[in-house]
């Protein structure tokens, strides 16, 4: 966490050589003349991070996924919680010229509790079975789902499951009463629908302790999440389906893209940007994945 802006460069690089699923390089070339370029500087501190500098009507369209359609799946990081309803999709879309379509509702968990409220009918797997926001008989060229931290709180820990041992050959076949069994279903679903890749996000890295901490979840409870999810998108990436995890959390050169002081201005917690912080710091390394990987 010692580096400071100067470092952006670097994390733009990582981003653009990161095989997420497996935490190793490859080798494929950006497809774009155009390199993305950071703008993290220290020199905003002293604007409001959510600001009319920091709006998707203020950016410079770039056109680097121009004509791409994206799914987004999520709770309050893709809503945009501490941002006025603004995350990277919007920021994506007014950049790149891509089409981002959200079915985001704060508070809500991946797994499915049977009930009514945020881990039953808002549920993610509700949402995306019912949803009217996408379109069944679309093609996108890729589905974004967040990995939540609001299956990580105390009081939901026992909800986490286990990976199955196999590809699971039906939605069915997923206990989406776990967290674990609604990401596969996630999968399964989005891949009998759409037959689209599937890209799992995380937020950035936050503790236990220090600048970057959180009590409830803790860090720790959801770095373990980040890495179960990984284990799943290998497995089904070993079978041959694009599955893949855009994984912020684990990524130290981006988390030291930015100071503390730079982290604490452009969030609201160490888990919502604000505007700043997506504009900035996150949705360069989202342009850059999907550069990548499409």
């Amino acid at each position: 966490m010692k580096k400071t802006a100067c470092m952006a460069a670097a994390v733009l690089f990582a981003a653009l050589g990161i095989c997420c699923a497996c935490g190793e390089k490859e080798s494929a070339p950006i497809k774009t003349e155009a390199e993305p370029q950071y703008t993290v500087s220290d020199e905003h501190l002293t604007l409001d991070a959510n600001g009319d500098l920091f709006t998707s009507a203020a950016v410079t369209k770039r056109e680097t996924l121009d004509g791409k359609l994206f799914y987004w799946l999520g709770s309050s990081v893709t809503y945009g919680a501490s941002s006025g309803g603004e995350s990277m999709a919007e920021f994506l879309s007014a950049l790149t010229g891509c089409t981002s379509v959200k079915e985001a509702v704060s508070g809500t968990t991946i797994f499915d509790d049977g009930g009514d409220g945020d881990s039953g009918a808002k549920s993610y797997t509700r949402r995306m079975i019912n949803s009217t926001a996408f379109d069944k008989e679309a093609i996108p060229d890729a589905f974004i789902c967040q990995i939540s931290t609001n299956d990580c709180t105390n009081n939901r820990l026992t909800k986490r499951g286990e990976m199955l041992e196999r590809v699971p050959r039906y939605p069915e076949d997923c206990d989406r009463s776990t967290t674990l069994g609604g990401v596969e279903y996630i999968i399964r679903y989005v891949t009998d629908t759409w037959g689209c890749p599937v890209y799992f996000y995380s937020g950035a890295y936050f503790g236990d302790s220090g600048a970057r901490a959180n009590s409830n979840p803790k860090g720790s409870e959801y770095g373990k999440l980040v890495e179960q999810v990984k284990e799943i998108a290998q497995k089904w990436y070993d079978e041959g389906y694009e599955v893949k995890v855009i994984d912020l959390y684990g990524d130290e050169d981006f988390n030291a893209a930015v100071s503390d002081e730079y982290y604490k201005w452009c969030t609201s917690d160490p888990i919502h940007p604000k505007k700043a912080g997506y504009l900035n710091w996150w949705t360069p390394y989202f342009e850059a994945f999907l550069l990548n990987n499409l």
